[in-house]
């Protein structure tokens, strides 16, 4: 390598703040789009004559959704020693034993 050749860490061009500007416009830009994009799908939605029914599917599919991921996730799954522990008072009881 040539001591007139510069490593490669200083060829990269630098970052300018016209370049920096420029891609947090196309940023912004991009985002505004995809607002005014959604509002008019809102618009849309809410001239419909079956929104009180889309609604209604609405909200069932969401509780479904969150009953699988809560099954998935294991946030609703009962504790499997609180099930037994429950199950061995309740013998004890139909027993007719007092409790401990």
């Amino acid at each position: 390598m040539s001591q007139d050749t510069p490593p490669a860490e200083d060829r990269t061009p630098p970052v300018t703040l016209e370049l920096l500007t420029l891609l947090a416009a196309g940023v912004a830009d991009l985002a505004l789009d995809q607002l005014r994009q959604s509002a008019e799908r809102a618009q849309d939605v809410l001239h419909r004559s079956d929104l009180r029914e889309l609604l209604t599917d609405g909200v069932v599919e969401l509780r479904k959704r969150g009953e699988l991921a809560t099954r998935r996730s294991g946030a609703g799954a009962e504790n499997h020693l609180e099930t037994m522990a429950r199950r061995a008072a309740e013998r004890v009881a139909s027993e007719g034993h007092p409790r401990a």
